[in-house]
């Protein structure tokens, strides 16, 4: 992934947090790169719902929460995320629950212009759909 100059927010969904503590062949690296072009890493706290098992192996989660900060849900984004999911279920063939996706999206439009990470790289699209948000593949 190529980030431009432009001061951009990176944000990590599930999959990308899974990568790095998984140490997957070029997240770390990508992560370096935002780094070094001054972008902002985050990643939204309600991922932690979605990659976090309780068991030991939570400990590689834990190294990656000690480099990278996460956000909270502020109301005005969990509306947004709302409406967001809303929307994007009217179009979406699939009915899965995209409570979590929309929350991230949400985060991405209010922190745009931003970049997120994604495994869920169709349906984050449809969520930001006409905002000033990338979505990049894990």
């Amino acid at each position: 992934m190529a980030l431009s100059r432009v001061a951009r927010v990176l944000i990590l969904d599930s999959e990308a947090v899974s990568a790095l503590a998984e140490k997957r062949k070029g997240m770390a690296e990508r992560l370096a790169a935002a780094q070094q072009a001054d972008h902002r890493v985050l990643i939204p706290a309600v991922v932690l719902a979605e990659v976090a098992t309780g068991a030991p192996t939570d400990a590689a989660i834990w190294h990656v929460l000690g480099k990278i900060p996460t956000l909270d849900l502020p109301k005005g984004v969990a509306m947004r995320a709302g409406a967001l999911r809303i929307n994007a279920g009217k179009v979406r063939r699939k009915k899965r629950d995209l409570t979590v996706d929309a929350i991230v999206a949400a985060t991405a439009v209010e922190l745009a212009p931003s970049v997120v990470i994604t495994a869920d790289k169709t349906d984050l699209e449809l969520l930001v759909d006409g905002f000033d948000v990338k979505i990049s593949a894990v």
